[in-house]
Order: C-alpha cells, then structure tokens, then sequence
C-alpha cells in the first residue's frame, strides 16, 4: 500500500510541474517520394515542380487516401453519384491540406485531369467503369507529385 502512495504521489508532483505533460520533442517523418510507374499530368508536375518535399508528400499521402477509398468494397454503395466523390474530395482537402493557394492553378489542373479522365463533369451514377475511371485519375495525380522535382 505504501508504495501505491509513493506512485500516486510521484504522479501529482509530476503533474504539478509539468501541468501541460512532459515537454517530449515529437517525431516528424517526412514520407520519401518515389518514382511512379505509370501516366503523370505535365501541368501538375510544372506546378509542383519548386514545391517542397513535405507538400508534394501530402498531395501524394491524400490523393493516395482517396483512391484507396475508391477502391474499397463498399464505395460504389457509398458514393453513389459523381457529385458525391466530388463532394467527398473537396471535404478531404479542406481537412488535409494547411494552406489552400499555396499553389496556384493546382486545384484547375487536379479537376482537368478528373475532367479528362472521366470525361465529363455532369453528374453520373457511380458503376464500376466510372469507379475505374476515378481511381485513374487519382492515380495520375499521384504520379504527376511524386514525379515533380
């Protein structure tokens, strides 16, 4: 029992001096971009080309997200429209992405690829092909930042 004492109060006094916790460093990890092996966008690359290692990581680490997403079992069902991806993705960025313009004309060139891709930005129902089509053009956008240099 008195040892229980001695922990609890070891803790208090712990607490007591560090009421924010203990001042650890924390860890960064900065994802190592790799080559791709397949279709890039040439505006996307031109555009990330003086980007930093960490933000054409994020662009990566996001658009990799998605398209994993879009590959699941359950996305057809989830995402039952274009319109629904498109407002899934946009949701997604404002959460993931720190500082919106950072880059301009980004964001226009990530649609044109959707654009081209898909084919059209009418709303269509989400079948297998259209499915495809969208893990495409996630894919050429992972491409395209992680060729940028």
């Amino acid at each position: 029992m008195k040892k229980l004492v001695w922990v609890a109060g070891l803790l208090l006094l712990v607490s007591l001096v560090f009421p924010n916790g203990l001042p650890l460093k924390p860890v960064t990890v900065t994802p190592e971009v790799v080559e791709p092996a397949g279709p890039t966008d040439s505006t996307i690359v031109k555009l990330l080309t003086g980007a930093t290692p960490e933000d054409k990581a994020r662009v990566v680490s996001v658009y990799s997200g998605l398209r994993h997403v879009l590959q699941r079992p359950k996305a057809s069902e989830l995402l039952t429209t274009t319109e629904k991806w498109a407002l899934t993705q946009e949701n997604t960025l404002q959460l993931a992405i720190d500082e919106p313009g950072k880059y301009p004309g980004l964001d226009e060139a990530i649609e044109q690829v959707f654009l081209k891709v898909v084919g059209t930005d009418d709303v269509l129902p989400v079948t297998p092909e259209t499915l495809n089509k969208l893990v495409e053009a996630c894919t050429v956008v992972v491409n395209s930042a992680a060729t940028a240099k």
